[in-house]
């Protein structure tokens, strides 16, 4: 059994994640932490009764680690849900209690020590970030799993195995994804009555990284990342469409192109293929209403694969090179998001091997930490030159970001 500990409680413990870490099989929660004195408790109150009945509360990390480290406690693995802005400050703490621990601590023992952290994407909010994670776990002999839970997900599954099968040819010549319109369920639906200490955290470089490209993007381009290989020769275009004094200083468009690297563990010959991709998360102009606009199109020499691609049950279209639908699969979504990709990596900690394939579901995680440095690098390409670089703690220095106007910077 992997016990799991979760810091930060935020929305995503509701539904997408929160729920799979005591429903998954061979995996239970024993403790939560939220920095709000009594939150934690006051968390598990709240959802008492749908968790396991021993959960405890805490308001720090080192207490939380140290008493799950004794009394007769366990704890193997702890989940990072917090913004990503303290993901590092959180990665850090979590050591420095692992190293102040006693000597004779029964968690620093082979048989009972804290063996991963599940971070949520985007990991870092730039590379730098993510790296630094990575190293300090690594240092400790910590697995780091990023929570890129599409990789999990029996519809990727399935058009990987689309992709292997030739369903469209044995090479792939362009990517092409265009989001538009979705940050109306991120909060700028409205973001013109409010003020600018009312802009959700999403929205917010110090917490966020950047616009909605970091929390929706990177699912995009870590799949592409997955599917095809890694992505070069970024060149992008990078805008803030949106005006006023109370709208979010990051950035709500993005245009980008790329080339596929040749890789090892791509299903199909994807080597120099195109990638096109368009998020447009601005609100429209007056008197015009923008449709809303989910699709990922993959083309091959012999044909072209149509898709959504945020939602995990949403159908694939397989089309011929004119257009014509030749077959659709439908798919059902989990109730849970992340759950395909926690029981993967609880599998892989328990060490399920193939024979328990058909009841666990993946017996390895998909998700690990070079497709997060890769992801996290793709960003940086995308939005270096809107922030002015992403190699420094760039969301203090908004008056230098040259993506802004010189009047923008002066009203911000």
């Amino acid at each position: 059994m992997i016990h799991w500990a979760i810091i930060g409680l935020g929305d995503v413990c509701t539904i997408k994640s929160g729920p799979a870490f005591y429903k998954s099989d061979g995996s239970t929660l024993s403790a939560v932490m939220r920095r709000t004195p009594n939150a934690a408790q006051e968390w598990i109150q709240t959802n008492k009764d749908n968790l396991p009945n021993d959960v405890k509360g805490y308001d720090n990390i080192k207490d939380m680690i140290h008493d799950m480290s004794s009394n007769g406690r366990k704890l193997d693995a702890i989940y990072i849900s917090s913004p990503p802005g303290s993901h590092l400050e959180n990665v850090r703490a979590i050591c420095t209690a692992i190293d102040s621990l006693p000597s004779s601590s029964s968690s620093k023992t082979n048989n009972n020590k804290i063996k991963a952290v599940y971070i949520e994407k985007p990991c870092g909010r730039c590379a730098w970030e993510t790296n630094a994670m990575i190293d300090e776990l690594k240092h400790r002999n910590i697995k780091f799993y990023p929570a890129y839970v599409s990789r999990a997900h029996e519809r990727t599954q399935v058009l990987q195995k689309l992709l292997k099968d030739g369903l469209i040819g044995d090479k792939v010549l362009n990517v092409k994804y265009t989001q538009v319109g979705s940050s109306l369920a991120r909060g700028l639906d409205d973001i013109g009555s409010k003020s600018s200490s009312d802009i959700p955290w999403r929205l917010n470089a110090q917490y966020s990284g950047g616009g909605l490209i970091m929390d929706m993007g990177c699912h995009i381009l870590d799949r592409l990342d997955y599917l095809f290989g890694p992505i070069l020769n970024v060149k992008s275009n990078v805008l803030r469409k949106g005006k006023g004094e109370s709208y979010p200083l990051v950035e709500d468009y993005v245009a980008m192109t790329a080339t596929i690297d040749k890789c090892n563990w791509s299903p199909i010959n994807s080597e120099s293929a195109t990638v096109d991709c368009t998020w447009d998360f601005s609100p429209p102009n007056k008197d015009e209403s923008k449709e809303e606009i989910d699709e990922l199109i993959i083309t091959g020499n012999q044909g072209l694969i149509r898709t959504g691609g945020m939602g995990a049950g949403l159908p694939i279209d397989i089309l011929d090179l004119n257009g014509k639908i030749i077959n659709t699969i439908e798919f059902n979504a989990p109730l849970h998001a992340a759950q395909p990709l926690i029981q993967a990596v609880v599998n892989e900690l328990r060490n399920v091997n193939e024979d328990g394939l058909e009841k666990f579901g993946l017996t390895r995680s998909p998700a690990r930490a070079d497709n997060a440095i890769r992801t996290s690098e793709v960003l940086d390409s995308i939005l270096s030159s809107y922030y002015g670089g992403r190699h420094d703690e760039y969301w203090r220095r908004v008056e230098s970001w040259p993506g802004l106007s010189i009047g923008e910077e002066e009203s911000s």
